[in-house]
C-alpha cells in the first residue's frame, strides 16, 4: 500500500460494539491488537460514534479492523457509517465476521452484501479458508482464515486433576431447530441423562451462564467438558432454506409474539444484564411473546423432516473451532467432542477426548477421563499446541503479516 512505513507501527482503527455483558472473546482480540508492539491502535465503539467524526479522522490510519460484534447479531450500528467506509480512499480495512451460519434473525446474505459495499480488502472468516471463500464469492476481497484463539492471562488455571471436583461440566446455549443440526444438543442431552449411570458428577446448563471472570474458574474445577464445532453442516451464500423454515414457524405462531425485528431487539442490546435476564425470562414465559424464543420451541424433528433430510449440505466443511475450545485448553480442561476437523488444529485422542457420534465408544471415554496419565497427557499435548501456535498474540502477528503482504 502506496505511502506507508512498514517498518513502524500499523496505524490501526479498531472498530467494534462494547457491550456491558458479551462474550470474553470480543475483549480478547481487542487486547491482544492494543497489546502487540506490532500495531498503535485507537478502538471506536460503533454504538457511540457519529459518521462525520470517521469521516473526519479515517485518513489518519492504515488499516481499520472491524471486530465480529459489529457483523455478528446485527448490521444496525455498520449502516450509518457504510457511506464513509466505501468512499475511503486510503485505509486498508480487514472486517472479522461473527456467527457465520444462515440466520433468519441477521441473514447471512445481507452481511455479506454489506462486506461488499463497504470494500472490504480482507475478510478474515472463522472457518476454514475454502468455507469462507465459498460464503463470500460475492466480494472482492482477500479471504484469509483467522480462527479464535486462547488468551492465556485470563485461561490459565492449572488445577490438578484430584482437586477438580466436576467430571463433566459445560455452559452453553441449545442449538436452534433452524440451523438444521443437533450435535451440540445431542451431546448435552445425552450426558445429562447418563452421567449418574455411568458414576459420573456433572454440571450442565443451557440457561445459566457465566461472566467472563467466573468461566475460567468454572472450566478450572472441571476434569472434563462437553464441547462441539460450532457452525451448522447447511452453510450457503444466500438465507433461502432458513427463509423457508421462518416463513413456517412464523405462520404457526400463535398469540401476542413480538417480532425479532421490532425496535425492542436493539433495545434490549443496550440493557444491562441485571435488567436482560430478567426481561428474557418474563417473554420466555409470559402472555407476551418474542419470536426468536418461539422459534427455539420448535421440534428439531419435525423441522429436519420437512427442510433438511432432502436438502444439500454444504459442499465444502462448514464448521468451525470455537472460542470456548481454546478456553478449556488454557485451563487444562480435557474436553470431549465429536470428532471434526476444528479448522485443522485440534487432533482426536491427541488434544481431545473423541466420541462418535451415535455414543458407542462411551465406555472407552470414560475409562479415558478416569485415566489420570491419560487426561494428563491429553491436556499438556493440547496446551503447548496452543501456547506455541494458538494464542491471540499469535492472531495480532497474523494480521500484521497478511497487511505486510498486501
Amino acid at each position: 500500500m502506496a505511502g506507508v512505513d512498514h517498518s513502524s507501527q500499523i496505524r490501526t482503527l479498531i472498530l467494534t460494539l462494547q457491550y456491558d455483558h458479551r462474550a470474553s472473546y470480543y475483549n480478547d482480540w481487542i487486547e491482544a491488537y492494543e497489546k502487540s508492539s506490532l500495531f498503535k491502535c485507537q478502538v471506536l465503539n460503533l454504538m457511540k460514534i457519529e459518521p462525520v467524526d470517521l469521516s473526519s479522522r479515517i485518513e489518519e490510519f492504515d488499516l481499520i479492523i472491524l471486530l465480529h460484534s459489529a457483523t455478528g447479531d446485527t448490521l444496525d450500528y455498520l449502516t450509518p457509517i457504510k457511506a464513509v467506509l466505501m468512499d475511503r480512499k486510503r485505509p486498508i480495512l480487514l472486517a472479522f465476521v461473527g456467527n457465520e451460519f444462515n440466520s433468519p434473525y441477521q441473514p447471512l446474505s445481507d452481511k455479506t452484501a454489506m462486506l461488499k459495499n463497504i470494500r472490504a480488502d480482507i475478510i478474515a472468516t472463522q472457518l476454514l479458508e475454502e468455507a469462507g471463500r465459498y460464503i463470500y464469492q460475492r466480494c472482492d476481497a482477500k479471504i484469509v482464515s483467522i480462527p479464535h484463539a486462547l488468551n492465556p492471562e485470563a485461561f490459565n488455571a492449572e488445577t490438578p486433576y484430584e482437586n477438580r471436583s466436576i467430571d463433566i461440566g459445560m455452559r452453553s446455549y441449545r442449538y436452534p431447530p433452524h440451523l438444521g443440526d443437533d450435535d451440540r444438543n445431542r451431546i448435552i442431552d445425552y450426558f445429562v441423562e447418563q452421567c449418574s449411570e455411568l458414576g459420573l458428577s456433572h454440571d450442565i446448563s443451557t440457561t445459566h451462564r457465566f461472566t467472563p471472570e467466573k468461566w475460567g474458574g468454572f472450566l478450572g474445577g472441571c476434569k472434563a467438558v462437553l464441547s462441539t464445532e460450532t457452525g451448522s453442516w447447511y452453510l450457503s451464500p444466500d438465507d433461502s432454506l432458513v427463509n423457508r423454515v421462518h416463513a413456517y414457524s412464523t405462520q404457526n405462531r400463535a398469540g401476542l409474539v413480538i417480532s425479532e425485528k421490532s425496535r425492542l431487539r436493539r433495545l434490549v442490546r443496550h440493557l444491562p444484564a441485571a435488567l436482560k435476564s430478567p426481561l428474557i425470562y418474563a417473554m420466555k414465559k409470559g402472555p407476551i411473546k418474542y419470536g426468536v424464543f418461539e422459534d427455539e420451541k420448535l421440534d428439531f424433528d419435525d423441522i429436519y423432516q420437512r427442510f433438511f433430510k432432502t436438502a444439500q449440505k454444504c459442499p465444502v466443511y462448514s464448521k468451525a473451532i470455537s472460542s470456548r475450545n481454546f478456553d478449556a485448553i488454557g485451563t487444562r480442561t480435557c474436553q470431549i467432542m465429536f470428532p471434526g476437523r476444528y479448522n485443522d488444529i485440534l487432533t482426536a485422542d491427541e488434544h481431545y477426548i473423541s466420541l462418535e457420534p451415535d455414543f458407542s465408544n462411551i465406555s472407552e471415554v470414560v475409562e479415558k477421563l478416569r485415566d489420570k496419565s491419560c487426561w494428563q497427557k491429553i491436556v499438556d499435548q493440547a496446551h503447548h499446541l496452543v501456547m506455541e501456535n494458538h494464542t491471540y498474540a499469535h492472531r495480532a502477528r497474523q494480521t500484521s503479516d497478511i497487511f505486510q503482504a498486501l
